[in-house]
């Protein structure tokens, strides 16, 4: 038996409200993601904005078409803002509320809204235009590595292109789509490829908070939390999969091990709040002295590692002089004047498949040569060493 209209809209309508409501709970357990709440009231909005098509002669009643649409694009609107909350920006406030009032503007003017063809075309540029914004802002941080950003992305541009159909076919379809006398089939593919299209988008937009979440877990768990760099756990990740991506490449990677002198005598003759004021001194000069792509690692103690990828040695090395002599001039003020220390740097390089363990301990080795010849220097391994691979890299011995 085929559905009508009213109970069409009224099934569409109580979807709708219930999931505006799952995202209220949802924000309600969690009040930092505000986004959330950009996506709940106005998935309500719209499935609200649908009980005003529910009464006789909607379509002559200004009201009903003016409040009704009216709805439904600021609701479409905050749905783009949420995603501009989701990755930290502002909501340019002046775009929905101008095209919110522009659509109320034209309702007030008889001709237009006596033009059924002319409202669904006006009704229908907006929403496209808006979808558009929200494809935008989720391509522009795709990098971010969310897997659920493109099916979300992919929702709004299929609701966009189905928006500019809609406006194709406006003079000769049936209502919903056109202007035509209304057809129950139309109404009905019409209004449900809309709620899919809002259901499928919200359920991703979901997914892509809990990626979000358990992101920030992983990167907690993976950081340091004096410096911020990552630590020996994160290395220890890194460089399993670094083996297994190296395995047959010949593009090269250079490693740094690095380790400050004398820290100790720093924690014993100034405390050990100068010593991590030290620590964090040294990571802020390593971050600014690599570039983007290069990978930061705190080791434990007074030990770091950096790994550079597709960087000659001599490159590594301009680098490592360039943290070298920067952190040389660092002086963290105390109340018995000023602690300075300095920096002793291993580099390990190679082109070849070797395993990340031992350009590690060639690296290490380096480290302690450069102790040996009166810190403050660096080292660069010995390409021999490398190609052997018989540097032992479980033990290790307590640096000074």
């Amino acid at each position: 038996m085929p559905l009508d209209s009213f109970t069409i809209l009224v099934a569409c309508s109580s979807v709708l409200v219930l999931m505006g409501c799952i995202f209220v709970t949802l924000w309600a357990t969690d009040r930092r993601a505000t986004w959330l709440l950009w996506w709940g009231p106005p998935l309500a909005l719209n499935g609200i904005a649908l009980v005003l098509y529910m009464q006789p002669d909607w379509q002559l009643d200004v009201m009903s078409l003016m409040l009704g649409n009216a709805l439904r694009i600021f609701g479409v609107g905050c749905l783009w803002y949420g995603i501009r909350s989701f990755q930290g920006r502002r909501p340019p406030w002046a775009i929905i509320i101008g095209m919110t009032l522009a659509w109320c503007a034209l309702c007030l003017y008889p001709p237009f809204v006596q033009n059924m063809t002319a409202r669904i075309v006006a009704v229908s540029l907006m929403h496209a235009v808006v979808c558009l914004l929200a494809v935008h802002e989720l391509w522009r941080d795709r990098a971010d590595g969310l897997r659920s950003r493109i099916p979300t992305l992919a929702a709004f541009l299929s609701y966009a292109v189905m928006m500019l159909a809609r406006v194709a076919l406006s003079g000769t379809a049936p209502f919903p789509v056109g202007s035509a006398p209304l057809d129950a089939t139309w109404l009905g593919a019409y209004t449900a490829l809309s709620v899919a299209h809002a259901l499928f988008a919200a359920i991703f937009f979901l997914t892509m908070t809990l990626e979000r979440r358990e992101a920030e877990q992983r990167n907690f768990a993976m950081s340091d939390p004096l410096t911020g760099l990552l630590n020996r756990r994160a290395f220890t990740d890194f460089s399993q999969r670094l083996s297994r991506r190296r395995a047959g490449l010949r593009d090269p990677i250079a490693m740094l091990v690095l380790d400050l002198d004398h820290f100790k005598a720093i924690n014993d003759e100034f405390g050990h709040d100068v010593g991590d004021r030290m620590l964090k001194a040294f990571s802020e000069v390593s971050e600014e002295a690599v570039r983007p792509t290069d990978q930061l690692f705190r080791m434990g103690g007074e030990e770091f590692c950096f790994v550079f990828p597709d960087t000659s040695l001599d490159d590594a090395i301009v680098i490592a002089e360039r943290i070298r002599r920067t952190f040389e001039g660092v002086e963290i003020e105390t109340n018995s004047g000023p602690a300075i220390t300095t920096v002793s740097i291993g580099i390990a390089m190679t082109q070849y498949a070797i395993d990340v363990d031992v350009l590690f301990a060639a690296a290490d080795a380096a480290v302690y040569e450069a102790k040996a010849r009166g810190r403050n220097r660096v080292v660069v391994a010995e390409p021999a060493t490398l190609l052997q691979g018989q540097i032992e890299t479980a033990p290790r011995r307590r640096r000074a």
